[in-house]
């Protein structure tokens, strides 16, 4: 489980970090991007940095 105090969260869909909660409750959680303009419930959340480029599965197809 990912500790919550230095959580770092990024845009699923352009890697940005500027991703906002937009609405949370009984919807559950819902962000938005500014940057690309993602909006959905979906965020990478991790306690470090997340890779850029292509991942390993995408290389070796």
């Amino acid at each position: 489980m990912v500790n919550p105090a230095v959580t770092r969260r990024f845009c699923p869909k352009c890697h940005s970090e500027n991703i906002i909660l937009w609405m949370g409750g009984y919807t559950g959680a819902m962000y938005r991007c500014p940057d690309c303009g993602y909006t959905g419930p979906v965020v990478i959340e991790t306690d470090g940095s997340i890779p850029s480029g292509e991942s390993e599965v995408d290389e070796k197809e």
